[in-house]
C-alpha cells in the first residue's frame, strides 16, 4: 500500500476549529435581524387581522341593529282581524303595565297607535333606564304574529276577535283564559287569541350597567305585567328616527318629521298617520383600536344632523334604512 503524502497527512491531522468570537457575534447579529424582521411581520399581520376582525364586528353589529329595528317596524300595527272602524287612537306611556292603561279597550273601543317616538331632547320614559342623551327612542305596538289558544292566554294581555255572527259581543280583551269565549266562523271552535306586544327600542349608555360603559341598543318590552329590559346589540352609539306622515290618506308618506308637528288638527300631528320610518344607526367598535384616533369623520344622522368628530380611538360606521309600516299603509291604499 502506498503511504499517504505529507500534504494528505496534514489535512487529516489538522485539529477541528470552532467559531471565533467575532464570527459568533456576527452570526448572532444576523439571527437577531432575521428574528426581528419575522417578529415585525408577524406583529403587523396580527394587528392587521385584529383590525379586520374589529371592523367586521362593527359593521355586522350595525347591520344587525338596523335589520332588527326594520323587521319590527314593518309589522307594527298588526291587530289581526280587528275591525278598526270607530276606533279612538291612544298614545299611552310605553312603561305602563296595567291591562287597562296600555291603550287597548273594547268599550269604549280604543287601540294604541302602532308607532310613536321620543326625540333626543324629550323626557325619557321611566322604564328606558340609562338612555343615552340626544338619542331617539322608538315605541312599537301590535299583536303577536303567532296566535295563542284561548286556554293558554294567561298572565299577559290578550285580544280575541269573533268570526261568528251569533256571538253577542265581537271582541274580548283580558288576561285570563275563561274570558275568551269568542268563536270562529263555524260558531263552534274558539277563536284564537293574540298577545299584546309593546316594545320600546333605545340606546343605553351601557350594556351591563355598573360593569361597563359600552353603548348598547336595548329593548324594553311588556312581559306579563312588567317591563323587561333586554340588551340587544353592543356598540350602537346613536339612533335617530324620521317618521313619514301620510297627509292625504293614500298610504304614502308626504312629509317626514322627527316628531309631531304640534299643529292642532294637522295630519302630521297624529301618530296614527305614520306610514313609514327612516332609521339611522351609528355603530361604534366595542374596543379601542391601538394607534388609531378619529379626527376627521362625521356621520349624518338624519334629524340630528351631523355628528361631531369624536377624537377617540374607536372606529365607527353609520347605516340607515327606509321601512314601510305595511299594516298601516296597506289599509290606506286605493283598491
Amino acid at each position: 500500500m502506498r503511504a499517504a503524502s505529507a500534504s494528505q497527512r496534514g489535512v487529516r491531522n489538522r485539529p477541528a476549529r470552532g467559531f471565533t468570537l467575532i464570527e459568533l457575534l456576527v452570526a448572532c447579529a444576523v439571527a437577531m435581524l432575521v428574528l426581528g424582521s419575522v417578529a415585525m411581520m408577524f406583529g403587523g399581520t396580527s394587528a392587521g387581522r385584529l383590525d379586520v376582525e374589529r371592523t367586521g364586528r362593527l359593521t355586522e353589529n350595525a347591520a344587525y341593529a338596523v335589520e332588527l329595528l326594520s323587521e319590527d317596524v314593518r309589522v307594527a300595527g298588526y291587530f289581526a282581524e280587528t275591525r278598526q272602524t270607530g276606533v279612538t287612537w291612544q298614545v299611552p306611556d310605553p312603561c305602563l303595565t296595567a291591562i287597562g292603561a296600555i291603550g287597548f279597550s273594547v268599550a269604549p273601543f280604543t287601540l294604541p297607535v302602532p308607532i310613536s317616538g321620543y326625540r333626543g331632547a324629550d323626557a325619557t320614559p321611566a322604564c328606558l333606564t340609562n338612555r343615552k342623551a340626544n338619542t331617539a327612542a322608538l315605541v312599537l305596538r301590535r299583536f303577536d304574529i303567532a296566535a295563542t289558544a284561548p286556554a293558554a292566554a294567561t298572565a299577559a294581555p290578550f285580544w280575541q276577535v269573533s268570526s261568528c255572527a251569533s256571538d253577542v259581543t265581537q271582541t274580548v280583551y283580558a288576561s285570563t283564559p275563561a274570558a275568551f269565549t269568542m268563536r270562529k266562523l263555524d260558531c263552534t271552535a274558539l277563536a284564537d287569541a293574540h298577545r299584546v306586544v309593546v316594545r320600546s327600542y333605545y340606546v343605553s349608555t351601557c350594556n351591563e350597567c355598573g360593569v361597563d360603559t359600552i353603548p348598547t341598543l336595548k329593548r324594553a318590552e311588556l312581559v306579563g305585567d312588567a317591563i323587561v329590559v333586554t340588551p340587544l346589540v353592543e356598540g350602537v352609539e346613536n339612533m335617530q328616527i324620521e317618521y313619514g306622515f301620510d297627509t292625504d290618506n293614500d298610504g304614502n308618506a308626504d312629509v317626514y318629521r322627527d316628531t309631531l308637528s304640534g299643529v292642532a288638527g294637522a295630519a302630521d300631528n297624529n301618530w296614527w298617520n305614520v306610514v313609514s320610518a327612516r332609521i339611522y344607526v351609528l355603530g361604534r367598535s366595542t374596543d379601542s383600536a391601538p394607534g388609531y384616533v378619529d379626527t376627521t369623520k362625521r356621520f349624518y344622522m338624519g334629524p340630528a344632523g351631523y355628528t361631531a368628530v369624536s377624537g377617540d380611538p374607536f372606529k365607527r360606521v353609520q347605516l340607515s334604512a327606509m321601512v314601510r309600516l305595511n299594516n298601516v299603509a296597506g289599509n290606506r291604499e286605493t283598491p
